[in-house]
């Protein structure tokens, strides 16, 4: 484990952040579809009125 390059150098490569970055975006947006259905279904079951 001596030879272990670094995840970035320091100039970062830019695909390396693409891939990271469509990553990130990907989960956010699953995360935000889920969360409006989960509470849509929150808003049907309690009666807020």
């Amino acid at each position: 484990m001596t030879d272990q390059k670094p995840l970035f150098k320091a100039p970062y490569d830019i695909k390396d952040v693409g891939v990271l970055f469509s990553i990130v975006a990907f989960v956010l947006i699953i995360a935000a579809i889920l969360g409006n259905n989960l509470f849509g279904v929150f808003q049907k079951s309690v009666n807020f009125g």
